[in-house]
């Protein structure tokens, strides 16, 4: 009887040290699950107030031609409280559809525009078109040349930021291809690249 009893007590202690462990666990993983929201949080509120506070400002793109091209001109990207407004003047291009991309260096070196390295893809996603959220970050589409060779053309993105946490821009390349994106893997089948330009801060307009 009193090794019955014992026993009953052992297990009784054994089952509450076992309760008491996995509600400690479970406490644990609450509490670090709340961290992790709230470390999230802050950070998003820290990256929503860098944006806010760029409202307004501009980087360039001077786009130069690569060797035996002679495709040239400008391509800004404006902060806005909902994206970056992306607006590209070209000439020099042959009538019809290009790609252009942010590339994932601003190293112009190289005549051919291949030291801009590859897209800009921080998050190892599949290449697409701009309609696709899930792209690269670089991923900006066609724009379309006249029967001249201009192109005028805007979209606004909201997949990149200038230089906050969020796939930073600042100091990468832009290139313009001789051929359509197609949104084919890897890059969308674009050729050869015409032009070649570095991502950086414009100069404020009243200086």
């Amino acid at each position: 009887m009193i090794i019955r009893w014992q026993y009953s007590f052992m297990l009784a202690l054994l089952i509450g040290f076992t309760v008491g462990c996995e509600s400690q666990s479970n406490t644990a993983i609450r509490q670090q699950a709340q961290l992790e929201a709230e470390q999230s949080l802050k950070q998003a509120a820290a990256e929503m107030e860098m944006v806010t506070a760029q409202v307004g400002q501009v980087a360039v793109a001077v786009m130069t031609a690569t060797a035996g091209n002679k495709t040239a001109g400008t391509v800004t990207f404006t902060q806005g409280a909902d994206g970056i407004a992306v607006e590209a003047t070209i000439r020099g291009l042959t009538p019809g559809d290009h790609a252009i991309h942010i590339h994932q260096f601003g190293d112009l070196r190289l005549d051919n525009g291949k030291g801009t390295g590859g897209h800009y893809n921080p998050q190892g996603h599949d290449h697409a078109l701009p309609s696709t959220e899930m792209r690269h970050a670089g991923d900006l589409g066609n724009l379309t040349a006249d029967a001249d060779g201009n192109a005028s053309y805007s979209i606004t993105i909201n997949n990149v930021t200038l230089d906050g946490a969020h796939n930073p821009i600042i100091g990468r390349g832009v290139i313009i291809h001789a051929k359509v994106d197609d949104g084919g893997q890897p890059t969308g089948n674009a050729g050869a690249r015409v032009s070649q330009g570095v991502i950086g801060y414009s100069q404020p307009s009243d200086g």
